[in-house]
C-alpha cells in the first residue's frame, strides 16, 4: 500500500514546476502557498499540512474558487500520507472535485482525481478506483504531463494486482516501464521495478521478484528512506526461507518511533515472518495490533490480510472457533470486493476447520468453493508467468537483433575505413589500382554472403522460438485438462461418503473415509506430475475398487492381471488414465446386476504398445441406457470425454497414437453379457511425457 503513497508525493514534487509555469494565475500569494505545500510534501515534510490549511484559509477569504479546489486536493493528499484515514481522504477529495466543478480553471485537477482513486483503491473498491484514476490520467495527458500519466497507469496496475488479475497487472507495469524509457523519465523506472517485484511475490515466482528488486535498487541496497520497500524485501526473504537475512532488515525498524502509516504494515509483516516459521504464538500479537490500525484507517486490502493471518495463527494454535470467526470475516470482505486470492485462502481454512469438526456438509461446500477459486487464481498466476516468459523471450530476440545490427555496423565502419585507405593508396601508388579494385569486389561479395548467412540464422532461430512457444502452449492445455480430472473424481468419492452418512452406516462411512483420505493423498501427490509409473496407477486403481466394493457391499469381485514380462515400475503413463474406464464399468454395468459381478483388468505389452483390457460381466450398455441412470450419464460425459481429450492431446503428430475401443459382449443365446474396453498406449520407460 505504501508505494502508491510515495507516488503521490513524487507526483506532488513534479507538480511544483508545472504549478509555477502552466497555471492560469489569478491569486499569486495563494498559489505560492500551494507551491510550498507541494514542495514540502515532495520532501516528506510534516509542515506541508500547515501550508495546505493556510492556502485553504486564504482562498476562502479571497473567494478564490480554484484556490479552494486545489488546496482541498492538497489536504486530501496530506490526509492519505500522514494519517492514512482513507474515509476522510475520500470525503475531502470529493469536496475538491465539487469546487473544481464551480470553476473553468481545471489546472491540477489531476491531483484530486488521483487522490480519490487512491482512497477508493485502499478501501478495495477497485472498479470505482480505476474509473477515477483513468480520469486523472486523461487530464494529465491533456496537460502534456507524461510522468503523471505513467504514475496513474501504475496505480491502475496496483488495483488489478490486488484484485487478482495478474496478467493485466503485468502488462500495465511493463507498459509503464516502456513509457518511462521512451519519454526520458528514468527516475520513474525504479518504482516500476518494485511494482513488478511485488507482483511476482503474489504469483509466487520469488526468483523473478528478487531480480526486479535488484533492478530497482541499482548498485545499492534497500534504504530506510523508503521503508515500505525494505518491508517488502524482508517479506520476500522470509518467503524464500532466508529468515536470518529477513530479520536483519526487520531490525532496522524502531517500532516505538514508527508512525501509524508504516507501523501498521510493519506489524503484519513481522507477524508473517514468525508465522512462516510456525511460531504462531509470537506472530499473534503482531497481527492483533496491526488489525486495530487497519480497521481505524479502513484499509480493506490490509484488513483482509490481517484477518487471514489471524485465522491461520489461531488455527495452528488449536483455537478453531476463533480461527473460523476471522476467516469468515475476511471471506466476507473478499467476496464483496472480488479479491480472489483471499477468497481461495479463507475457503481452504474454513474447509480444514469444518472437516476437523466433522461437519461434512459445510466442509464439502467450502472445499468446492476453494477448488473453483484455486483454479481461477492458479490460472491468473499462470497467465502472469506466461506473459512474463513470453516478454522475456521477445526481449532476448530483440537483444540478438541488436547484437546483429552492431556487428553489421562494425563491418560497415571497417568497410569505410578500408575504402579510405584504398583511396589514399591509389593517390600514392597508382600501379596497384587494378589489384585494389579486385580485392574490394571480393571483399564486398564476402560481406554480402556473410550477411545473407546471418539473416538465415536469424530466421531459423525465430522459427525455433515459435516452435518452443507452440510446444509450451500444448503443455499448458494438457495441464488444464488434467486439472479438470481431479475435481471430477473427488466429487464422485464425496458423493459416495455422503450416501453412507445419510444411510447411518457409521462403520462403513469411517472405513470408506479412511480409504478415501489415503486415495486423496495419492491423487494430490500424482497431480503434480505429468506422468506416473504404471505401478502407482495400479495402486490407485486397486484402492478405488476396494472403495467401490465397500460401497456396493461386495456386490462384485475384481482381478488385476499383469503379465510377468511387464515391469510396472518402469512404465510411465498419465495419472488417472485407467480409472475412468473402470469407474464406467462399475457404474454402468455392475451396479445394475442382480447377481455377483466380476471386473477383470488385464495389462500386457505388445511391441512398443501397452494394452489394457477392462472387462465386466454387467448388464451391458443397452440396458444401462434403458435404466436412464442420471449418475451414469454424468460420469460418462465428464470422465470419458476428458480422458478422450487427454489422449488426443498426448498423441504426437506423425506417430501412432493412443486410443480406446468399447465392445458389447453377448452370451451364446445372444443376451447382453457385459462390456470390454481395450485401451492402447505407447510405452515410455522414462519419467517424462508419453512418447
Amino acid at each position: 500500500m505504501q508505494k502508491p503513497l510515495l507516488t503521490i508525493l513524487l507526483l506532488c514534487g513534479l507538480a511544483v514546476t508545472h504549478a509555477q509555469s502552466g497555471r492560469v494565475d489569478r491569486n499569486p500569494p495563494i498559489d505560492s502557498l500551494v507551491d510550498l505545500f507541494l514542495r514540502h510534501a515532495g520532501y516528506f515534510d510534516d509542515s506541508a499540512g500547515w501550508y495546505a490549511d493556510r492556502a485553504l484559509e486564504e482562498s476562502r477569504k479571497a473567494n478564490y474558487v480554484h484556490g479552494i479546489a486545489l488546496a482541498t486536493a492538497c489536504k486530501s493528499i496530506y490526509t492519505i500520507y500522514y494519517t492514512n484515514d482513507f474515509i476522510q481522504g475520500e470525503q475531502i477529495a470529493r469536496q475538491s472535485l465539487d469546487w473544481f466543478d464551480r470553476t473553468a480553471n481545471k489546472d491540477n485537477i489531476t491531483y484530486a482525481y488521483y487522490a480519490l482513486g487512491f482512497d477508493l483503491y485502499a478501501q478495495s473498491r477497485f472498479e470505482e478506483a480505476i474509473h477515477y484514476i483513468k480520469l486523472a490520467q486523461d487530464y494529465a495527458r491533456q496537460a502534456g504531463d507524461t510522468a503523471n500519466v505513467i504514475r496513474a497507469l501504475s496505480l491502475i496496475g496496483c488495483a488489478h494486482r490486488e484484485s487478482g488479475d495478474y496478467e493485466k497487472a503485468y502488462e500495465i507495469n511493463r507498459r509503464c516501464l516502456q513509457m518511462a524509457g521512451e519519454s526520458h523519465h528514468p527516475e520513474l523506472m525504479p518504482s516500476e521495478y518494485y511494482e513488478l517485484a511485488e507482483l511476482f511475490i503474489q504469483i509466487e515466482d520469488y526468483d523473478a521478484a528478487k531480480k526486479y528488486f535488484h533492478l530497482g535498487f541499482g548498485q545499492g541496497q534497500p534504504s530506510m528512506s523508503h521503508a515500505w520497500k525494505v518491508l517488502v524485501y524482508a517479506e520476500l526473504l522470509s518467503r524464500q526461507g532466508l529468515f536470518d537475512s529477513a530479520l536483519h532488515y526487520y531490525n532496522r525498524f524502531d517500532s516505538a518511533a514508527l508512525k501509524p502509516a508504516i507501523l501498521r504494515s510493519y506489524l503484519v509483516s513481522k507477524g508473517e515472518y514468525y508465522l512462516l516459521q510456525d511460531r504462531s504464538s509470537e506472530a499473534l500479537p503482531y497481527f492483533e495490533k496491526s488489525l486495530v490500525y487497519q480497521r481505524q484507517l479502513n484499509d480493506r486490502n490490509q484488513v483482509m490480510r490481517c484477518l487471514k493471518d489471524l485465522s491461520l495463527a489461531n488455527q495452528w494454535l488449536g483455537r478453531d472457533k476463533v480461527a473460523a470467526q476471522y476467516a469468515r470475516e475476511s471471506l466476507a470482505i473478499a467476496e464483496q470486493f472480488k479479491a480472489r486470492q483471499y477468497i481461495r485462502d479463507n475457503c481452504l481454512t474454513l474447509y480444514s476447520l469444518y472437516d476437523k469438526a466433522k461437519r461434512a456438509d459445510s466442509a464439502y461446500a467450502f472445499y468446492r468453493r476453494y477448488n473453483a477459486m484455486k483454479d481461477s487464481v492458479n490460472s491468473e498466476q499462470l497467465k502472469g508467468k506466461f506473459a512474463s516468459w513470453a516478454y522475456e523471450q521477445q526481449i532476448a530476440l530483440l537483444n540478438k537483433e541488436k547484437q546483429l545490427n552492431e556487428v553489421c555496423l562494425r563491418e560497415t565502419l571497417a568497410t569505410k575505413r578500408l575504402l579510405i585507405g584504398g583511396i589514399i593508396a591509389l593517390l600514392l601508388i597508382g600501379f596497384i589500382f587494378s589489384r585494389y579494385v579486385l580485392l574490394k569486389r571480393k571483399n564486398e561479395a564476402h560481406l554480402r554472403k556473410r550477411a545473407e548467412n546471418e539473416l538465415e540464422i536469424q530466421r531459423l532461430e525465430g522459427e525455433k522460438a515459435k516452435a518452443a512457444l507452440q510446444q509450451r502452449a500444448k503443455e499448458l492445455e494438457i495441464q488444464a485438462l488434467r486439472s479438470q480430472m481431479n475435481p471430477h473424481f473427488i466429487f464422485n468419492c464425496l458423493n459416495a461418503i455422503n450416501r453412507f452418512i445419510l444411510g447411518h452406516e457409521t462403520e462403513a462411512a469411517s472405513d470408506y473415509l479412511t480409504k478415501f483420505s489415503r486415495l486423496m493423498r495419492m491423487i494430490m501427490n500424482h497431480s503434480r506430475h505429468s506422468v506416473i509409473s504404471l505401478a502407482e496407477e495400479l495402486e490407485v486403481l486397486q484402492l478405488y475398487l476396494d472403495m467401490e466394493r465397500l460401497r456396493f457391499k461386495d456386490a462384485f469381485d475384481y482381478n488385476i492381471v499383469v503379465e510377468e514380462e511387464l515391469d510396472a515400475g518402469d512404465i510411465y503413463i498419465p495419472p488417472l488414465l485407467l480409472q475412468p474406464f473402470v469407474e464406467n464399468a462399475v457404474w454402468h454395468g455392475l451396479m445394475h446386476k442382480q447377481e455377483r459381478g466380476l471386473l477383470t483388468v488385464t495389462l500386457r505389452a505388445e511391441g512398443d504398445m501397452l494394452t489394457c483390457i477392462i472387462q465386466d460381466n454387467g448388464v451391458g450398455r443397452q440396458k444401462a441406457v434403458l435404466l436412464k441412470s442420471k449418475s451414469a450419464q454424468r460420469h460418462k460425459s465428464m470422465g470419458l470425454q476428458i480422458t478422450a481429450e487427454r489422449l488426443h492431446l498426448l498423441t504426437g503428430s506423425g506417430a501412432p497414437g493412443h486410443f480406446f475401443n468399447i465392445e458389447d459382449l453377448y452370451d451364446a443365446e445372444g443376451r447382453p453379457a457385459g462390456t470390454r474396453v481395450v485401451l492402447r498406449i505407447r510405452i515410455n520407460s522414462a519419467a517424462g511425457e508419453p512418447a
